[in-house]
């Protein structure tokens, strides 16, 4: 072993150019591998399903099995973008790598069989209730495990217990309804669908299909039937064939769809839940209730809605910890985000002396026309009265180059609106409206 050593310690004497360069290459090799391995991910679930978009109101455009590797392309909150044959590109929630999607389920719809459902943030029944659903009424079943569905009401998403829906032979699609909005509807609703980019109309629903035209991007046509991931739809002139559904968006109307449904799913919010740490905020009638607390949970839940969207949140706090009204604002600027949401809690001088909501913004060009978005959805989802969109001259408004506005929803100090404002259901409908006002605001 001595002598071993003794011609290691001559050889390192005599070659020690060779010696590092051999060193270098072992070292660039290694992080190379590690770089790799952490760019690829491996399917484990037995179906996976691939999205158009990243978030799971987005359609399916295909499915992957178990086994499969991909090389990660881009990473978006919570969804990995994969390249597929073909040179589709496709989106995966990295949650569900390591889960069963239930291929059958996918985008079903699914009709409520009791009195009263109740929508659950996770698969759990000790889980917070995000809000209920009523006999006879639909959803969309993302998929489903363990007893339980993931659905999509209303562009959120929730669990449902499976004895609770029955599953219907309809598929759901997304689709841009009459005005403008989009939704998740039976198939029988669209009416036609409009090509995102160049693409070919095939005499079979396959790449390897004989093409009957080229189509030009933003192409109107008119939706026939639907056969896999593919539509069978027919030209102005009259020629039939099919299209890539990854290639098309889809309308509820006669008219055209828009190329891009929404661009919330490319959008970068910022939340801001009002006060924090040693600074309470507003405090409710029993003393003991601070603005603080409520809103760190309704941001939470706005994140949680977005995300499922698509679109990227930044959050100012994520916990109860004090952040100077200077810094919020700076941090908008700073990161330079499409639109920044402080969320606040009234009150008023005398207790039950006022009561509502309120949307405020300080610049009439870049904010007003967030603020009447935001304003008009939770005016149609809130139980309180909604006192419409003013003007506020608040600080993280006024130093803000982006758009942003200030919501003030509810008077912490008023009875009735503080029974609302502690509720989950409250904080979830208000949590829902701000992602509908943000989907119409980005259109």
């Amino acid at each position: 072993m001595a002598a071993f050593f003794t011609r290691c310690k001559q050889f390192l004497r005599r070659y020690p150019l060779l010696v590092l360069v051999t060193l270098v290459a072992v070292l660039a090799f290694g992080f190379t591998t590690a770089l790799a391995n952490y760019n690829m991910i491996t399917v484990r679930a037995s179906v996976l399903n691939v999205r158009q978009g990243p978030g799971l109101s987005y359609n399916v455009m295909a499915q992957v099995s178990g086994g499969q590797k991909y090389t990660i392309l881009d990473q978006r909150n919570d969804w990995y973008q994969i390249r597929l044959d073909n040179n589709r590109i496709g989106w995966l929630a990295s949650w569900l790598v390591d889960n069963t999607e239930v291929s059958q389920a996918t985008n079903r719809v699914g009709l409520v069989t009791v009195n009263e459902a109740n929508i659950r943030q996770s698969a759990n029944t000790a889980a917070q209730v995000l809000g209920t659903a009523k006999s006879g009424e639909k959803v969309t079943v993302l998929y489903q495990a363990n007893g339980w569905s993931q659905v999509l009401v209303n562009n959120s998403v929730g669990w449902m217990r499976n004895d609770t829906i029955k599953l219907t032979n309809e598929t759901a699609s997304t689709v841009q309804t009459n005005d403008g909005s989009n939704a998740q509807v039976s198939q029988a609703a669209i009416k036609t669908v409009t090509t995102k980019q160049t693409a070919y109309l095939r005499s079979s629903p396959s790449d390897e299909a004989s093409a009957v035209t080229a189509l030009s991007a933003n192409t109107t046509l008119t939706y026939l039937e639907t056969t896999g991931q593919w539509y069978y739809v027919q030209t102005k002139s009259g020629q039939k064939g099919y299209v890539a559904s990854w290639l098309v968006s889809l309308s509820a109307n006669d008219t055209a769809a828009k190329t891009i449904p929404t661009k919330l799913s490319e959008a970068t919010i910022m939340l801001d839940p009002g006060h924090g740490g040693s600074d309470s905020g507003a405090i409710a009638n029993n003393g003991t209730s601070f603005e603080k607390t409520y809103t760190l949970e309704t941001a939470k839940l706005v994140a949680a809605a977005l995300r499922a969207a698509g679109a990227k949140v930044i959050m100012t706090r994520t916990s109860d910890t004090f952040v100077d009204l200077g810094p919020r604002a700076d941090m908008a600027n700073k990161d330079g985000v499409d639109a920044y949401i402080s969320i606040h809690f009234d009150s008023a001088p005398t207790a039950n002396q006022a009561s509502g909501f309120t949307t405020y913004y300080y610049n009439p060009k870049k904010d007003l026309g967030l603020a009447k978005s935001l304003s008009t959805a939770l005016g149609q989802a809130l139980p309180l009265t909604n006192k419409g969109v003013s003007y506020g001259n608040f600080e993280v408004l006024r130093d803000n180059d982006e758009p942003a506005v200030l919501l003030e929803l509810g008077y912490i100090n008023n009875d009735t609106d503080y029974k609302e404002i502690k509720s989950a259901n409250y904080q979830q409908q208000a949590a829902n409206a701000i992602t509908q006002g943000l989907l119409k605001y980005f259109q």
